[in-house]
């Protein structure tokens, strides 16, 4: 630990600058006695005298003389220091931290991260796949820096991210997939593939139909393997669905529409709002999505 604090070096210096104790102490808003103490307790840790009252000056002693330089280089280089840290605290960014909800298009996810990498090599990246009421908890915690969800926190400013068509679909040897039209209420006589909320402090069931059996599982890739084995219908993304062989698959054909449609708003923490980091990654998002 350092004996002289560099208050105690910005002490020494304003003395030196100003003349006297007195004067110094006018310059830096402190008393004269606050002074006269810092500069005794600095010249008992070096064990030699600093100054010599000549008149109504204080003027340096040979030895004090040979330690200005010094200390005036470490209070400038500590000033430079500072200045940087709080001018360049909102730039300077060595991790992102990020929560996806599992029903954002993965391909537009992974090549606004491949921007993001390319642009900011030195970047370490954090990314949480979350369902439902997990993101805004994790955005509220302070644990990431941007979210993407159905639902965003109150507090943040959010914009679209994507809008999500979902598709209700069974196997081709399910009940359901006879190619006749279902009711809702229909729906609910079989077994749902349901994604849990993966929020600790709140439960979500958005997308339940209130169906008497559920097969509750954590991710997409689950529920689709709960359709293969034709333990249920699930309703999943057009775009998951997109990437899978669905020649065992049948889109069920619903008397309300053939889809639901979910809106994913994206929220960034207001205090990292003007990071390049962050704007960035809502950029690149923004380009792809737009087919940029």
């Amino acid at each position: 630990m350092h004996r002289i604090s560099l208050e105690q070096w910005r002490m020494f210096i304003a003395v030196v600058d100003n003349g006297g104790f007195a004067q110094a102490g006018d310059a830096l808003y402190k008393t004269q006695s606050t002074i006269s103490h810092s500069i005794k307790k600095l010249e008992n840790t070096v064990g030699k005298q600093l100054f010599e009252v000549v008149g109504r000056k204080a003027v340096l002693t040979p030895y004090g003389e040979s330690l200005l330089a010094a200390a005036r280089t470490l209070v400038t280089q500590a000033d430079a220091l500072e200045h940087d840290a709080i001018s360049q605290q909102s730039e300077i960014r060595t991790t992102f931290n990020l929560a996806v909800d599992i029903l954002f298009p993965s391909n537009l996810l992974w090549s606004a991260l491949d921007k993001l990498t390319s642009e900011h090599p030195e970047l370490n990246i954090q990314l949480h796949e979350t369902a439902l009421s997990r993101c805004g908890e994790l955005l509220d915690d302070g644990t990431v820096d941007v979210g993407i969800a159905s639902s965003i926190p109150k507090g943040y400013v959010s914009q679209l991210a994507s809008t999500i068509d979902l598709h209700a679909v069974a196997h081709e040897a399910h009940p359901l997939a006879s190619g006749n039209k279902h009711t809702l209420e229909e729906l609910e006589q079989h077994r749902q593939i349901v994604i849990r909320d993966a929020g600790l402090r709140g439960n979500i069931n958005s997308g339940w139909l209130g169906s008497a059996s559920r097969l509750t599982v954590s991710n997409l890739e689950q529920a689709w393997q709960g359709i293969q084995q034709k333990l249920g219908f699930a309703w999943l993304p057009a775009w998951f669905l997109e990437h899978k062989n669905t020649s065992n698959v049948v889109k069920l054909k619903l008397d309300t529409g053939h889809m639901r449609t979910v809106a994913l708003q994206l929220a960034v923490r207001s205090e990292l709002a003007s990071s390049e980091v962050a704007k960035d990654f809502v950029r690149y998002l923004s380009e792809r999505k737009n087919g940029q």
